[in-house]
């Protein structure tokens, strides 16, 4: 890819800067409610379950108490039941050292907490593929003084045809957690290769970049989009609605994500 093309790239793809955002849950009005963040992942030992309980119906700080001392399982069709432990270092964070999520395969949850019963499902994807990651030095671009550098980290992923994809990536700056949300499908090119810059995010010369692409279901995308739509609303739009949670009796989201991951350190 010339210079040209790359500018041209930069240029037509600003308009998708808007899908990122940082995640928080804005809740409607009501009675405080378990969230749940269960991450279930293709990587060995890396899979989490967080849980909490919203402080007040009428907080707006987003302020959670985090929930010890719960029984959290993932059980799978074939039998497999994985009994996730709290995390000694986390309250509030469950995890398990061997679990790791199978290509097209149901995942149920289950979560006990004190006289609540919380359950949820999710189906796995393919697992998706990054072809590369590369980055752009914009020098003296829009707002910047003639000899500033603005580095531009771009990526290229190769599309699955054989069935309808939805990502989400993942980035860690210098091993801290980013937390801007990137999500996307393939609704533009199906079963094709493209390009795409991170845009909303600054990086620094030396800067390490370690990336999860995450593949999910339809549902795990709905989630995340309603998010981004109530946390993107006017202040004279309606009241947002919860977001379209697949957790019995609490609220948040349970998904089972197949992973692709990458690093790069900015030249």
């Amino acid at each position: 890819m010339n210079r040209l093309e790359i500018v041209m790239l930069l240029s037509l793809l600003m308009v998708f800067s808007a899908c990122e955002k940082v995640v928080q849950i804005p809740l409607n009005e009501a009675e405080p409610q378990i969230v749940v963040e269960a991450v279930a992942k293709s990587l060995t030992g890396q899979s989490y379950i967080l849980l909490s309980r919203s402080i007040s119906s009428y907080d707006t700080s987003y302020d959670f108490e985090q929930l010890t001392g719960a029984s959290v399982t993932v059980s799978e069709p074939s039998g497999g039941n994985f009994v996730f432990e709290e995390d000694p270092m986390v309250v509030g964070r469950y995890i398990h050292p061997a679990f790791e999520v199978l290509p097209n395969t149901n995942y149920s949850l289950k979560v006990s907490y004190k006289d609540q019963v919380l359950e949820a499902t999710s189906r796995s994807m393919t697992a998706p593929q990054i072809d590369s990651f590369f980055v752009y030095q914009n020098i003296g671009g829009p707002g910047q003084n003639p000899d500033d550098t603005a580095n531009v980290l771009i990526y290229t992923v190769s599309d699955n045809p054989d069935e309808k994809n939805y990502y989400r990536f993942v980035l860690w700056i210098n091993g801290v957690k980013e937390n801007t949300i990137f999500i996307e499908t393939d609704d533009l090119g199906n079963g094709e290769t493209y390009t795409s810059p991170f845009f909303g995010i600054s990086f620094d010369s030396q800067d390490t970049v370690y990336a999860e692409l995450w593949s999910m279901n339809m549902q795990s995308y709905d989630y995340f989009s309603a998010l981004y739509t109530n946390l993107n609303q006017s202040p004279f739009s309606a009241a947002p609605a919860d977001p379209p949670s697949n957790i019995e009796n609490g609220i948040g989201y349970f998904g089972a994500f197949m992973m692709d991951t990458t690093s790069i350190i900015i030249p």
